[in-house]
């Protein structure tokens, strides 16, 4: 008689396989919240199994921005002026969130910024001060860059400008008559942008406003 197989080992748990089961996790049910029962369920672990790679939840989900964003490269142009940064810069970081879309309600959850997030985006900071801006001025064009850069990338995620638009011609014959008379003639011109060709506008609108407050400054 042949010898009974004995069942396979479960693959040996590591800080790398959890990383990946949680990254699985978000990608597959985004709108569910992450906690470390359903990592560990994931994993077919128990629990306390996890507290062995990572002290806590917020470790974890540290853990899992430091894999998407460690191993972001921002294409900026080394010999470009800083208007040319500040645009490689906001189209780069772009151009990366919106491959791994599931990550993003992690990087301003509240009362963490994860180390990872604050090491991808610093690059920035060292854009403008090479355009003259310091203290105070420099503080607002980052934050104003950054906020405008993930917020577009967030909705981008959530709904693409041209569902966006479906959304809203749907919506027109309940609308109230003024609004709709309004809104409507928009609608044609809105229906020709696609997102790179509004990112495009707002971050040529971006640069003009920073040529003004560098000039100021």
């Amino acid at each position: 008689m042949a010898a009974k197989r004995r069942p396979g080992r479960p693959p040996r748990l590591s800080r790398d396989r959890i990383v990946e089961a949680t990254l699985a996790l978000l990608a597959r049910e985004p709108n569910e919240p992450i906690t470390i029962a359903r990592v560990a369920a994931e994993v077919g672990a128990v629990p306390a199994a996890l507290y062995r790679h990572f002290e806590s939840l917020d470790d974890l989900l540290d853990g899992v921005l430091a894999a998407v964003l460690g191993g972001v490269t921002l294409r900026i142009r080394a010999r470009a002026g800083w208007p040319e940064q500040v645009r490689d810069w906001m189209t780069s970081l772009r151009d990366h969130l919106l491959r791994f879309p599931a990550v993003l309600p992690l990087i301003g959850r509240r009362g963490r910024t994860s180390p990872a997030w604050l090491d991808a985006v610093a690059s920035l900071v060292g854009i403008l001060e090479g355009a003259g801006l310091r203290g105070a001025m420099l503080a607002r064009a980052y934050l104003w860059i950054l906020e405008s850069t993930v917020g577009i990338v967030m909705q981008e995620a959530s709904l693409a400008i041209p569902d966006q638009i479906a959304a809203a011609r749907s919506s027109l014959a309940e609308m109230s008559e003024p609004g709709r008379a309004r809104f409507e003639p928009l609608l044609v011109h809105l229906g020709r942008l696609d997102g790179d060709a509004f990112f495009a506008f707002v971050t040529d609108r971006t640069l003009d406003a920073l040529r003004q407050m560098v000039d100021v400054g």
